[in-house]
């Protein structure tokens, strides 16, 4: 009777073992499914669709999205990190600061998470005909972060963003909330975290972007018109919700049998 007890806790420490990898395992090879762009503009020669992680579209400007291409060739969108370019229609990127001081390198939260690039051009389409929206498609639950440009509603680079009734309104009615790590100018962690943002590809900060994020389940989610005319359009990155690790779930294993031989013990 014993023995079976035993054999039991093992078959059930072995069982959790066993699913919780399973679980791991199972995460989705690409976690943004789908963009769908609505609005913005429309140019025979320089309007190119949202693309994201993985989409490959043909360079219809030279040196855009990064220096070197030519019309005719094709670019594929990999990860976001260090020299991400930001934009399908500009040669802007996200990149480690090295220049300014303090130096600042990209938050290793972002590092690696799939990303969308939206075209600059949009950043002024905050109005019917032409009122930007995108629809992104979660193939699974997921982070995700959006890159604001400080310079939202008031200009001022050195601040984060102003949102209210003309400046990106639906951040607030949606409930975004500020990254607050001290991952910024000021080592401060009431403000938001910030991304340094080269515009032009010349190894230089031009801007500096501000970092909120959000948590949604599988599904399509719907991002809002940039209200940023003369400035920069936003970004957006998509990071899994981390699973247990491989050690976290031994050890369910472990307690499992762990808890039989107590039972044995007895």
């Amino acid at each position: 009777m014993k023995k079976t007890r035993l054999m039991q806790g093992v078959m059930q420490g072995a069982a959790a073992l066993i699913f919780g990898l399973a679980v791991s395992m199972s995460v989705e090879a690409n976690l943004i499914g789908n963009v769908v762009e609505t609005g913005g503009d429309n140019e025979a020669t320089d309007t190119i669709p949202a693309k994201w992680t993985g989409q490959t579209f043909p360079v219809s400007v030279a040196n855009e999205p990064v220096p070197g291409l030519v019309i005719g060739d094709s670019y594929t969108v990999g990860y976001f990190g260090n020299l991400a370019p930001s934009f399908v229609d500009r040669s802007h990127r996200y990149w480690d600061d090295t220049v300014s001081s303090p130096n600042l390198m990209i938050p290793a939260y972002l590092v690696g998470g799939e990303y969308i690039m939206t075209g600059n051009d949009n950043r002024d389409n905050n109005a019917a005909p032409t009122l930007y929206s995108l629809d992104v498609t979660l193939n699974q639950a997921a982070i995700v972060y959006m890159l604001i440009d400080n310079r939202l509603s008031d200009g001022d680079n050195l601040t984060p963003p102003t949102f209210g009734p003309t400046s990106m309104q639906w951040i607030l009615d949606q409930g975004w909330a500020a990254t607050a790590n001290g991952l910024n100018r000021l080592s401060d962690p009431s403000r938001p975290d910030e991304l340094a943002f080269d515009e032009g590809a010349d190894s230089d900060t031009d801007q500096w972007y501000s970092i909120y994020k959000k948590a949604f389940g599988p599904g399509t989610l719907t991002l809002g018109q940039p209200d940023n005319a003369g400035r920069n359009m936003y970004g957006v990155v998509v990071t899994a919700i981390p699973e247990p690790s491989a050690l976290t779930l031994l050890a369910l294993g472990g307690l499992g049998v762990a808890a039989a031989l107590r039972r044995r013990c007895r």
